[in-house]
């Protein structure tokens, strides 16, 4: 980004909403293909692995009823309170993933189109962010398609629902470049000197405008919000000793005190929680050592992402991780642009080609300053983002919950993509001077340029469409049984007892694995998984796994209000149903004919005709919990 070329004059805010509109549907075009909607089942999420089934237990409980934070129908007997694994820094997210499920009516539908639409708004939001810093239409779209299909995007996937639609990640790099322009972005009279220029020198308009960007950053993601507030202040403080100047300090508190503080407003159902029952500390736990397992890998940002559709380079990114000791995540690949780019900005560090004038009083569009401010975020992100970097130090401080540091690559790569553009406009600049008609080339150009980033980012999704439909309809078939069979508002009881949220597999279950009869229902059901651990409402499930055992935990079990057992037998070691083991003494002690699931995994035992059979009255059951569990049954239990 030479000095001496100039940006091109802003957009035509007329035009903007229709350039926009074309990125992104060039965008959902291109996801739909990488995705093959045509054979997607689209009532059901595309991904089923671990998170991916946490993320679709909360838009179901925001489609039953109508937020995420409360479910009668899970942890049952008391019904499960979700404010102990608090997700306010999605608030705005889970807003609109509640107006899409309306408008749907149907939850997994809600995740897919979730999902699809997220390509669109992604690709429209970092084509806006490029237009504002006056890079052109054309270089500004193929840019933006570019960092909308990141390896990222399709690593984190469903799974990761809330942080593989990252659109607040261009706008937190725009916020970065406000902040450190602060002078010509939000002065009348830039340079105005004294220890407070702001005084009757503040451009309003602007000023509203950087902190409504930081408000939604706030509301949408958690982690980006986190990035943007660590690098905002490590910038200011870089800023304030280079140029002498503390009041950028204050500048970059303002917003950081606006994010905080919306954060805070986000997550008062949390806290208002937490005032009225104490901390869990059981909950979300997150150590400081986790910064470090998660952290950011050098070797991963500059080698391609494993699964690459040339071989060649699918065996180097595989070869680079072979063995690891710390793997951190996948989706850290910047591509071979972004490479480019990324090195770019770390040349300009290398290089110190820093300009002696104030980047705080040229415009935000400035190439000199946008290239000194990619070297310097860059060079700071990788501080802080990078395994036993400075986040380590934060996560010593109190900030152990932001803990997934790889992922402010998402900063690193719009910075690189920056830098590139930099370099197009001045190989344009080069062609216009040279040819009488260059558009032939230029456009030739873009479209080579398009056409091989998205080779290089990210392969068409083999998703495994007709096993996914399989295991639904065989959960779908097994859950009706039940629900022909028992009553509506039956509590059904899971086994092997799991932990709620983020446990250790148990046998060959995948965490979160218990939701599948949830999943598969029609709400007419309840079920014990689901209560968050460290809470007394989850407590006494432990006790009956320690200490008292399923087969001694039945009387209690009915005097909880259960009426039946779900087995998943990939939850335990000696085999299932006919193997001689404690699957086969659970089904003795209850005396009944199991369901069997089609697919031969879960389990399912009626408890009435026991509890008739143990001739106790509803007080001694009631006892029985007391005694054997030491929990109180609620009230109209059993």
């Amino acid at each position: 980004m030479s000095p001496d070329v100039d940006a091109p004059p802003p957009a035509r805010r007329r035009r903007l909403p229709l350039e926009a509109l074309a990125v992104a549907t060039a965008a959902w075009a291109w996801g739909a293909v990488l995705l093959r909607v045509w054979d997607m089942p689209m009532r059901l999420p595309f991904d089923t692995r671990s998170d991916a089934t946490l993320i679709s237990m909360m838009v179901k409980n925001i489609d039953e009823n109508g937020w995420y934070l409360h479910q009668p129908r899970l942890g049952a007997p008391f019904g499960q309170q979700f404010y102990d694994f608090p997700h306010g820094g999605e608030s705005f997210q889970l807003g609109a993933i509640k107006v899409v499920a309306m408008a749907t009516g149907d939850w997994g539908l809600a995740i897919n189109l979730y999902f699809l639409l997220g390509f669109g708004v992604l690709a429209a939001v970092t084509f806006l962010v490029l237009r504002h810093l006056r890079f052109s239409f054309v270089p500004a779209a193929v840019a933006a398609l570019i960092y909308t299909f990141l390896p990222y995007h399709f690593t984190h996937g469903e799974m990761h629902l809330w942080r593989s639609t990252y659109a607040s990640a261009p706008l937190a790099a725009l916020l970065l470049v406000w902040a450190t322009q602060w002078r010509e972005r939000f002065l009348v009279e830039p340079g105005r000197g004294g220890r407070l220029p702001f005084r009757g020198n503040l451009r309003w308009p602007r000023v509203a405008g950087a902190v409504a960007v930081a408000v939604v950053i706030a509301g949408t993601e958690t982690m980006t919000t986190g990035f943007a507030m660590t690098l905002l202040a490590s910038g200011a403080l870089v800023g304030a000793i280079r140029w002498r100047e503390p009041q950028r300090l204050l500048v970059a508190g303002a917003l950081i005190a606006v994010m905080g503080a919306t954060f805070a407003v986000l997550s008062a159902p949390t806290l208002n929680y937490y005032r009225a029952y104490g901390t869990n500390e059981a909950a979300a736990r997150r150590l400081v050592t986790e910064s470090e397992l998660y952290g950011l890998k050098l070797t991963r940002l500059v080698t391609p992402q494993g699964g690459h559709r040339n071989g060649l380079l699918s065996d180097i990114g595989a070869k680079a991780q072979e063995d690891s000791f710390v793997r951190s995540e996948g989706g850290q690949a910047l591509g071979i642009l972004g490479t480019a780019g990324f090195l770019g900005a770390l040349w300009g560090a290398f290089a110190g080609r820093w300009r002696r004038e104030r980047p705080d009083v040229r415009p935000s569009w400035d190439r000199s300053a946008l290239r000194e401010q990619a070297t310097t975020f860059t060079l700071l992100s990788l501080l802080f983002g990078t395994i036993a970097g400075f986040s380590v130090l934060l996560a010593m401080v109190g900030f152990a919950q932001i803990r997934v540091w790889n992922r402010i690559v998402l900063i690193i790569a719009f910075f690189a993509m920056v830098v590139v553009l930099g370099w197009a406009e001045r190989l344009e600049a080069r062609i216009r001077a040279r040819r009488a008609s260059p558009r032939p080339v230029l456009a030739a150009l873009a479209v080579a340029v398009l056409a091989f980033g998205l080779w290089d980012g990210i392969p068409p999704q083999r998703r495994p469409y007709d096993e996914i439909e399989a295991q639904h309809a065989s959960d779908r078939a097994f859950v009706a049984q039940i629900e022909e069979q028992m009553p509506d508002g039956a509590a059904i009881f899971q086994l092997p007892v799991v932990e709620f949220p983020e446990s250790e597999p148990v046998g060959r279950m995948v965490d979160y694995d218990h939701l599948r009869g949830f999943l598969a229902d029609d709400g007419t059901l309840r079920w014990s998984y689901g209560s968050i651990k460290g809470r007394p409402d989850a407590e006494w499930q432990v006790t009956l796994r320690d200490q008292v055992g399923p087969i001694g935990a039945l009387p209690a079990l009915l005097g909880l209000g259960f009426e039946g057992l779900w087995i998943d037998t990939y939850g335990y070691t000696d085999g299932g149903l006919g193997d001689g083991g404690e699957i086969d003494d659970i089904v003795a002690a209850v005396g009944v004919e199991p369901l069997v699931s089609p697919d031969g995994r879960f389990l399912f035992l009626d408890l009435r005709d026991f509890r008739r059979r143990t001739g106790l009255s509803d007080d001694e059951l009631r006892q029985a919990a007391v005694d054997r569990l030491g929990v109180t049954p609620p009230e109209g239990a059993p």
